[in-house]
C-alpha cells in the first residue's frame, strides 16, 4: 500500500511540474484518443445505416419471341426492404462492332418502386434499324441496360449494369457524371420551359 501511494504521489509530482505541461500534453492526448473511438464509431454507424436504406435492384431481359429479339421489355425489381427511387434509366441496343442505339427512358425519372414491386417497361429498336436501313438478326445484337437508383432520401445512390449477352451485372456506388449533371441542369430546363409556355401561349390569349 505504501508503494502504491508513493507511484501515485510520484506521478501527481511529474503532472504537477513546469506548471503542468505534462497534465495538459495527457489531457490532449487522452482527448484525442476519445475523439478517434468516437469517429470510428460514428463512421460504422453511418455504414450500418447506409446498408439498411440503399437501394437492392433486380435487373433482367424478358423477351417476347425468339431470345434476343429487339422487341420485348426489361424489368427492374425492387428486392429491398425500403422503396427505391429511380433516377435515371438507360437502355442500349445493337450489332456487334456496328451501330448502336440508345433509348433514354426519361418517364421513370424519380419514379418510386415499394419493396418487392417491379416495373417493366417496354422497348422496341425495330424502327430504329429498318430506319438506318441495317438488317439484323437476333444472334447479332447486344443489349446494355444501365439504372441508378436510390433511397428516397437520396442519400445513397448506386448505378446498376446488366449486359445480358456476356452475362455481366455490376453496380458501383454513386451517380454517373452525365446523370449528375442532368440533375444539376433540370431545375432551369424547367424554368426555360415554363417561361417558353407562357409567352407562347400569353400571346395567344
Amino acid at each position: 500500500m505504501h508503494y502504491i501511494l508513493n507511484r501515485c504521489s510520484a506521478l501527481w509530482g511529474w503532472l504537477l511540474a513546469n506548471n503542468a505541461s505534462q497534465a495538459t500534453g495527457l489531457l490532449v492526448f487522452i482527448t484525442g484518443v476519445y475523439c478517434f473511438l468516437t469517429w470510428r464509431m460514428a463512421k460504422a454507424v453511418a455504414r450500418q445505416t447506409r446498408a439498411m436504406i440503399q437501394p437492392v435492384v433486380l435487373l433482367a431481359f424478358h423477351w417476347q419471341n425468339e431470345e434476343w429479339y429487339p422487341a420485348s421489355s426489361f424489368e427492374i425489381k425492387n428486392l429491398g426492404s425500403q422503396p427505391l427511387l429511380l433516377l435515371d434509366v438507360n437502355l442500349w441496343c445493337g450489332l456487334f462492332g456496328k451501330k448502336q442505339f440508345r433509348d433514354h427512358q426519361t418517364l421513370w425519372d424519380e419514379h418510386i418502386i415499394p419493396p418487392g414491386e417491379s416495373l417493366r417497361p417496354m422497348f422496341d429498336f425495330k424502327g430504329r434499324f429498318e430506319k438506318e436501313k441495317l438488317l439484323w438478326s437476333s444472334d447479332e445484337l447486344s443489349y446494355s441496360l444501365q439504372v441508378v437508383a436510390s433511397d428516397l432520401s437520396r442519400q445513397v445512390v448506386l448505378t446498376y449494369w446488366n449486359i445480358p449477352v456476356m452475362n455481366i451485372v455490376h453496380v458501383r456506388k454513386g451517380m454517373p457524371l452525365l446523370v449528375r449533371w442532368r440533375y444539376v441542369l433540370k431545375p432551369f430546363f424547367r424554368l426555360y420551359h415554363r417561361i417558353l409556355y407562357r409567352v407562347r401561349y400569353g400571346k395567344m390569349q
